[in-house]
């Protein structure tokens, strides 16, 4: 059966596709954007405090397992010095050329933060290996653990910092999703990104206060620490894998691993007047900024603002998708 498509006026094309533009978007993208530079600053700043500890004590107890968490904070204070510049760029109105804005620049951001890990976490993994190989000097446990009981307390201060006001529940289910992208926040792959870092930095930090006490307590046991060095960069870099999961799923535009996109085709089916739904495309600006566009027939005599209306309703009540792009084409008898 042929199609006739329906070309919205502007006003009306306008209220379905501009809501990144929008003053009340802005206002509340800024106000996240605010909150996580401050949490991302307040992470600079003790981590260059624990960094520093960790340098001096790690190279007096000749410890590789204490220097490698401080290398490991180096790569997060690196991470988190693009993530609050990706914040600031984000930030850009939407130009002619870039009309979704720069929202983007988050997850490249999140990228370039993971492969800092990698290449530091691959570097002292070879590092390590080569003291097992040569039988390096001995280290000093005694010194060893209370650096590492430092570590872990402003890590784990951290993470409860983190967490605080953030969910980490990635949840979209066919109910209550506009909820829970509230709770998420635009912002949130930055600090989601941050919160994993903080996560590994503390795990590594639990692991070398038990590698302390052991050489602590027995001197010759030197693999231990050469042991937690290797064992803790290969925990960073599997720590990172969700991470690096969701940059290459949103940089392909694929449809949100966790939105019920097959729940969404039915519900825009179910409404009263629609015939069919079809390229129907649902994929992410960045974490929390879902964009769907697609076609819509609706049957003879059925208003397409009504229809639209709808459509709108449904997607920004159910599935917390506030940009929304619908050709509405309305279904013509055979002749």
């Amino acid at each position: 059966m042929p199609n006739a498509s329906v070309v919205l006026s502007p006003e009306q094309s306008c209220n379905c596709s501009c809501y990144f533009s929008n003053q009340k978007h802005n206002v509340s993208d800024t106000e996240q954007r605010s909150k996580s530079k401050t949490k991302l600053c307040g992470l600079v700043v003790f981590y260059l405090i624990v960094m520093a500890v960790e340098i001096v004590g790690g190279i007096k107890a000749n410890s590789l397992a204490v220097l490698t968490d401080a290398a490991h904070l180096l790569t997060d204070i690196g991470g988190f010095v693009v993530s609050l510049f990706t914040l600031w760029a984000s930030g850009w109105k939407p130009t002619a050329h870039q009309s979704f804005g720069f929202s983007r620049i988050e997850v490249l951001g999140a990228l370039l933060s993971v492969q800092l890990i990698w290449i530091v976490s691959g570097y002292l993994i070879y590092e390590a290996v080569e003291r097992i190989i040569h039988k390096e000097s001995e280290v000093d446990g005694k010194l060893m653990f209370p650096i590492a009981v430092f570590g872990f307390v402003i890590n784990f201060i951290m993470v409860m910092w983190l967490g605080h006001g953030h969910g980490h529940n990635h949840g979209h289910g066919h109910d209550h999703n506009h909820s829970q992208d509230e709770k998420k926040g635009p912002m949130n792959i930055i600090i989601e990104g941050a919160y994993l870092h903080v996560m590994a930095d503390m795990i590594q930090s639990a692991g070398v206060m038990g590698a302390g006490i052991v050489i602590w307590v027995k001197p010759t046991w030197l693999v231990v620490d050469l042991g937690c060095t290797v064992a803790f960069s290969v925990l960073a870099q599997f720590v990172t894998l969700p991470m690096l999961r969701n940059v290459f799923s949103i940089l392909m535009e694929r449809t949100p691993s966790d939105f019920n996109v097959v729940g969404l085709r039915n519900d825009l089916n179910g409404i009263k007047g629609v015939h069919d739904v079809h390229d129907l495309h649902v994929w992410a600006i960045t974490q929390g900024k879902n964009v769907l566009s697609c076609h819509t027939v609706i049957e003879p005599n059925v208003n397409p603002n009504e229809i639209l209306h709808k459509i709108k309703e449904l997607c920004e009540g159910t599935y917390g998708i506030h940009h929304v792009t619908v050709q509405i084409e309305i279904l013509c008898p055979n002749p």
